[in-house]
């Protein structure tokens, strides 16, 4: 068995003020090919970065090779790991054949002397990325995926037995990317070098790897082959939409896809959804529910309240209260009649005190007026009010009729299931 090129053992790692990584443990072979996938921040770049010891973990310990990653020489550790990330900086006017001899830097020795072989290698390098015709071009003039290429090319001069990339070849245009995809296929079939892509088109990834490891707010949600961890329920509850996943008849390959048909669709749905909200709790439904092709109104919010700036800006028709202030009858009824025009009524995750216990009456009359409603788990660590009433009358609601959603994915999918 291939011994390990990588492995995270109990990993914690972030920035000054905030925690990424939650106790990420892994390993990847020497050799292997894998994908790491994952919505936007859930943390990929950020395992990337401490991987390569650009950022210290706050705890836990990662190997590369079998060694301490922060006991590495950093010219040992260039020709062990080379790093292609999202976006290149380069303050200093350098040319794209500096800029790709700059990989050689760690085997120059101690005179800093570029040999023959430093140079066939960077040649080489360029040529297997196409960026030769560039050499004497300045790397701040070139197009995003032209630096894309030359950062992979100045990798490639590292002769690293492992390749990181960070989202690098999404900003290549078609040819380009078959043509690096079928280079890191090259150097890991040929020369055993591990791989780790990190990419967003999970069509292409299953095409090219062998494991895929999937992350989720900073933790590994599964690893596994292509085939275990593209799975529709996962995928959709991970990246918060719907996704299908088929098997191409002729490659054979698994292929993911949305449901843009179904999202067609939604654009003539014609629903009204009420929403019951507060302290920023509301802003993300609003704005899923509008994509989702549902019409929307809230309230009671107080008037300088975040969800009530949202929903302005979103043209949300809302009843107001003025700042400070605990919910009135003339808008509790306003709120009311509003709920008299939903189709459903959907409580976000509020916290409650005296001051909006009433709007939970709302949910109340949109039961007994026959309306769906929707409450948001969790709703016990919310209440502030005296003998958590609000605790009590959610419980009341739910042993009337009304159902529990844990994620605005599956709000969604709990809403459209319930046309009529």
């Amino acid at each position: 068995m291939a011994a390990d090129a990588l492995k995270f053992i109990d990993v914690c790692s972030g920035y000054k003020h905030r925690n990424v990584l939650e106790n990420v443990s892994f390993s990847i072979k020497a050799g292997e090919f894998v994908s790491l996938i994952g919505p936007n921040g859930c943390g990929k770049s950020t395992l990337l970065k401490t991987a390569a010891a650009l950022l210290k973990p706050l705890s836990g310990k990662i190997e590369l090779f079998g060694s301490d990653v922060l006991q590495i020489r950093p010219s040992a550790r260039a020709s062990l790991l080379g790093v292609v990330p999202q976006k290149i900086e380069s303050p200093m006017a350098f040319t794209v054949y500096e800029t790709v001899m700059n990989g050689r830097i760690g085997s120059t020795g101690f005179w800093g002397r570029y040999s023959s072989s430093d140079r066939d290698i960077v040649e080489r390098s360029m040529i297997y990325t196409d960026v030769s015709v560039l050499r004497d071009r300045y790397f701040t003039e070139l197009s995003g995926g032209e630096q894309q290429r030359v950062a992979l090319a100045m990798v490639l001069a590292q002769e690293p037995k492992m390749i990181m990339l960070d989202e690098s070849i999404s900003h290549l245009d078609i040819n380009h990317r078959q043509e690096v995809l079928q280079i890191l296929l090259n150097l890991n079939r040929e020369k055993e070098i591990a791989i780790v892509l990190v990419s967003h088109d999970l069509t292409l990834s299953a095409s090219v790897s062998d494991r895929f490891l999937l992350m989720e707010a900073g933790m590994i949600a599964k690893t596994g082959t292509p085939q275990e961890v593209l799975q529709p329920e996962l995928l959709s509850r991970v990246y918060k939409c719907d996704l299908h996943v088929q098997q191409d008849p002729v490659s054979g390959f698994l292929q993911v896809s949305g449901s843009m048909d179904t999202l067609r669709a939604r654009k003539r749905i014609g629903k009204v959804v009420h929403v019951i909200a507060g302290g920023g709790s509301g802003t993300e439904l609003y704005r899923r529910l509008l994509i989702e092709g549902f019409e929307v109104t809230t309230g009671v919010l107080n008037r300088l309240d975040s969800d009530a700036e949202a929903a302005r800006a979103l043209s949300i028709p809302a009843v107001l209260e003025q700042p400070f202030s605990p919910v009135g009858n003339e808008a509790y009824e306003k709120a009311l009649a509003m709920v008299d025009g939903c189709s459903f009524l959907v409580l976000s995750h509020v916290p409650f005190g005296s001051g909006n216990l009433i709007n939970l009456r709302l949910a109340e009359a949109a039961l007994e007026k026959g309306k769906k409603v929707f409450l948001s788990s969790g709703i016990g660590e919310r209440d502030y009010t005296a003998g958590k009433a609000a605790l009590l009358l959610t419980r009341e609601l739910l042993g009337h009729g009304a159902r529990c959603w844990e994620s605005v994915h599956d709000l969604a999918a709990m809403l459209h299931e319930n046309f009529d």
